[in-house]
């Protein structure tokens, strides 16, 4: 899990930023859940609801209307995904979002409510049937969006109760000029004044909107709001320095301080005597949430049956592995076999301990990556994993400085949505000089040389930045940035963990298939663990303790990992399963694939189509295969 230099949980710098994804997703599903699921919004003027016709041959005007007046409810998404400036097309007036904070106001998020509702209304209107079939998969795509849109303002309510969900918000519009080089710096320095001058007016609306809360999302959001106080005066003073803009930074920096100070106290001492949220979801909104987010073919209740028992085929294939291995290694010692259970741990714990120590140098790792993605990309022509095997714009490089707080170890960092043509950079984070050797190699041993492997496989290729350079090639623009403002998140997390699998079984072994197995079947431990737990939370009643002790006792995590975990747990629902879902479709897709080839099935092949589909969701994706749809992309030889 990535976490940020000033202590906001994952998405927080997601929002401002397109350079950063969802942990291992890209950012545009991101920008999607902001929109959609926290309800962040700002008065932009009066947008023409009824401007367009709804007949099916303005369907791509209809897409194009609803993704860029989606992102202008939320200058803070529309940064982030390369809308800087839009006009307004009944005034003519022009909004610069990049100076804008999110208006949370009781009066805009009504505004925003009833644009969703009469949005729907025009999509009911358009005879679904009438449309060809990549077309019905976007039009799912907008109805899908609106309902999930409508269920936040309705049910979720978080503007309501959620108090993080204003720090992150503030935070990630603060640090969106920072990170993104979308203009000169000195402009870039402009905007982070002009959202700092709007601070205390944010702040005062979020202290007027909350009415409930629980102990989880009050902890958390006085980390957040720390974090946002560190970003002004660290980041902020560094960033505006040698700028035209110190002085103008100097006047909107004790406000917006002192109104975070007071926002702290408005959390700490107010909010606890407002009324109880419980942060379990329950069966009702778990499943919700879960038709909209995800958009996979099984229910929750099937997904717990399918994790557990492929938890427990899990750890009975690494112990089938570890057991030669522990023979060899330990001669000397007796393991006690009274309990399966502990007998299991104790070996596969000791075996996965001594494969860890094959780990890379300190001072290596960011050429190492360069070199081993080099490999993986030879790997991957000599095997025909997929056709397009050159990747220009792709360059391994250092993470910044000021971002390494944000990757532990590394991450694809992808160019906004409406911005494509920028470099997808992959960033490797070195080790701190300052670091004791004990603390160096605690992280290197968890990243080994196999463990590398694969998350290069994943972040890079022929994962995230493979599929995003497929998904670039969709034509036309519209349906291109509709599906990147509104991908799918399995399908973009299930394909990296996918790819993880195709590459292993390609032969990618690091020198070693047993030992890249084990490391391998560890990391799957973690998947399926996400999955049991966000489920059991929110809908089983499975305590704090039951929670860690499942990661730490069955998934080999250790306790800071998984209590970190719970936390993650507690704070959202549903997105702990996207990675495990995605997997679950993927991996079924492609058997009914092979089925369908038979003798002709060609893995290349396959994954070129599926990719140039785009981040729809993969029940469409097997639709669209199976008939033996084109995707509407232009393939570069």
């Amino acid at each position: 899990m990535k976490e940020h230099a000033f202590v906001l949980p994952n998405h927080a710098i997601r929002v401002a930023s397109s350079l950063l994804r969802a942990r291992h997703g890209m950012v545009a599903p991101m920008i999607k859940a902001t929109i959609i699921a926290t309800v962040v919004s700002v008065l932009l003027g009066s947008l023409p609801a009824n401007a367009r016709t709804t007949r099916p041959e303005d369907f791509s005007t209809l897409a194009e209307e609803f993704v860029y007046t989606t992102l202008s409810f939320s200058p803070a998404s529309a940064t982030g995904a390369g809308l800087h400036t839009w006009t307004d097309p009944k005034t003519g007036k022009i909004f610069n979002f990049d100076e804008m904070l999110d208006d949370y106001s009781p009066a805009e998020i009504a505004r925003q409510r009833a644009w969703y509702t009469g949005f729907r209304k025009r999509l009911l209107r358009i005879r679904r049937a009438s449309l060809d079939a990549q077309t019905r998969v976007d039009y799912d795509l907008l109805m899908n969006a609106v309902g999930f849109a409508l269920y936040s303002f309705d049910d979720e309510r978080f503007y309501e109760r959620k108090p993080q969900n204003y720090a992150e918000n503030l935070g990630g519009a603060l640090f969106a000029p920072m990170s993104l080089e979308y203009a000169p710096k000195k402009e870039r320095a402009r905007h982070f004044v002009a959202r700092l001058e709007k601070t205390p007016a944010f702040l005062d609306q979020a202290m007027t909107n909350l009415k409930a809360s629980n102990p989880i999302y009050r902890k958390v959001a006085l980390e957040a709001t720390e974090g946002v106080v560190s970003l002004v005066e660290d980041l902020g003073k560094d960033f505006v320095k040698d700028t035209d803009s110190g002085k103008e930074y100097e006047a909107a920096r004790r406000p917006a301080l002192e109104a975070l100070e007071r926002y702290a106290a408005f959390i700490r001492d107010e909010l606890p005597k407002r009324a109880n949220f419980d942060w379990r979801m329950g069966q009702r909104r778990f499943a919700a949430k879960w038709k909209y987010y995800l958009q996979v073919s099984f229910t929750p209740a099937q997904m717990l049956v399918f994790a557990e028992r492929e938890l427990r085929e899990t750890r009975a294939e690494m112990l089938r592995l570890s057991e030669p291995l522990a023979k060899q290694w330990f001669p000397e010692k007796t393991y006690d076999r009274s309990n399966p259970d502990a007998y299991l741990n104790a070996v596969v714990k000791d075996v996965l301990s001594k494969i860890q120590e094959e780990k890379i140098d300190r001072d290596d790792l960011v050429e190492r990556t360069r070199k081993d993605v080099e490999k993986i990309n030879d790997f991957i022509r000599s095997k025909g994993v997929v056709s397009i095997v050159e990747y220009p714009n792709l360059k391994v490089i250092p993470t910044p400085e000021f971002m390494r707080g944000s990757y532990g170890i590394a991450g694809a960092v992808f160019a906004p949505a409406l911005e494509p043509n920028l470099s997808t950079f992959y960033w490797v984070t070195p080790i701190p000089k300052d670091w004791t050797d004990e603390q160096a190699n605690g992280r290197l041993r968890e990243y080994n040389k196999y463990k590398l492997l694969t998350l290069h496989a994943h972040e890079a290729i022929p994962g995230h930045v493979v599929q995003g350079i497929y998904a670039n090639l969709i034509t036309p623009e519209w349906r291109r940035i509709l599906r990147a403002v509104y991908g799918n998140v399995p399908y973009i997390e299930g394909w990296a963990v996918y790819a993880e699998h195709v590459m292993e079984e390609a032969g990618l072994d690091g020198g070693d298939p047993t030992k890249m197995r084990l490391i391998s079947l560890k990391a799957n431990l973690r998947v399926l663990t996400n999955a049991i737990i966000d489920i059991r939370m929110h809908t089983k009643g499975m305590t704090d303790d039951q929670c860690v002790n499942l990661m730490i006792d069955k998934g080999f995590q250790e306790r800071p990992e998984a209590v970190g975990k719970l936390q993650r747990c507690q704070l959202d629902y549903v997105q702990l399963n996207t990675y495990y879902a995605g997997l679950r479709e993927w991996r079924t897709l492609r058997a009914d694939a092979e089925k369908k080839g038979g003798k002709d099935f060609s893995m290349k092949a396959f994954h070129d189509r599926v990719l140039l589909y785009g981040p729809i969701p993969v029940p469409s994706v097997r639709r669209l295969y199976m008939a033996g749809a084109e995707p509407t992309a232009k393939m570069v030889p």
